[in-house]
């Protein structure tokens, strides 16, 4: 494979997860130091030939993406997520039903797995709605995110950021920051799905306000700018999960055996 794009000495997360008292269990993890990366482009593209030329369902990619998110948050609470509060941050886009999948996930292994919506839950789009219907149908709790309401965020032992996609464009705004700014000052730990909301996947810049991670679960490749020097203090830990986007959908040679070693990987820049 080749080398990265702007790989780098990665520092440790800059996020305290202390508050978690167990062993990482992302140490267990195979790792690759050469992980080829994409543009937000380049995965749009490869995420449009996998749905409409490969025929695979969105709702397949989501629930895969839901299921390795809820393993990953398993890891890091040291193999058990009974009785730990964990709390889905969701917006309106596909991260965002992949945060509700995670946290279905999650309540059936114990967890107290809550869910809350940067937004109306009633006004969701087609999928996340569907995930949100299922929650609620299970007993977990789905909320809008109220800054003057019940603070579930300081109260959790463990965030999943799933607010915005790499398919969003500008500054976060209105309650998405908002939602941000709350989880930034709560110093709990924070898994984000994808890349942390609020930071470019092609440079690495925050676009504005923006989550700061003690993880990052990329989905499928990672984004280039997941990978620039930059980037560190929001990212995190990096890992790289298959959602089941075969390698023919990206027409390049050098993914092809990316996922041999298993479906979760560690990215160790070299």
């Amino acid at each position: 494979m080749r080398s990265a794009t702007g790989a780098r000495r990665r520092s440790s997360s800059p996020r305290s997860c202390e508050r978690l008292n167990v062993p990482n269990g992302l140490n267990a993890l195979p790792t690759i130091s050469d992980a080829p990366s994409v543009t937000a482009a380049e995965m749009a593209g490869a995420d449009r030939v996998a749905i409409a030329d490969l025929g695979i369902p969105v709702v397949a990619l989501m629930e895969n993406a839901g299921r390795q998110v809820a393993s990953v948050a398993r890891l890091v609470l040291g193999g058990s997520v009974r009785g730990r509060r964990i709390v889905a941050l969701c917006g309106r886009g596909n991260n965002g039903g992949d945060a509700l999948a995670a946290a279905r996930h999650l309540y059936g292994w114990g967890a107290d797995a809550r869910a809350v919506i940067a937004g109306e839950p009633d006004a969701l789009p087609e999928l996340p709605a569907s995930q949100a219907g299922v929650l609620r149908a299970i007993g977990v709790r789905v909320a809008r995110f109220d800054p003057d309401g019940p603070d579930e965020i300081d109260a959790a032992e463990l965030l999943v950021d799933g607010l915005l996609g790499y398919g969003a464009s500008g500054a976060p705004r209105d309650v998405i920051a908002d939602c941000i700014r709350a989880a930034d000052r709560s110093r709990v730990p924070i898994l984000a799905i994808d890349l942390p909301s609020g930071l470019d996947p092609d440079t690495g810049i925050p676009r504005g306000v923006a989550i700061r991670a003690t993880w990052t679960l990329t989905l499928a490749l990672p984004k280039r700018g997941l990978l620039v020097p930059e980037a560190v203090p929001l990212v995190g830990e990096l890992v790289l999960a298959d959602i089941g986007i075969p390698a023919a959908a990206y027409g390049r040679p050098d993914v092809a055996d990316l996922y041999t070693a298993g479906d979760l990987l560690r990215i160790i820049p070299q």
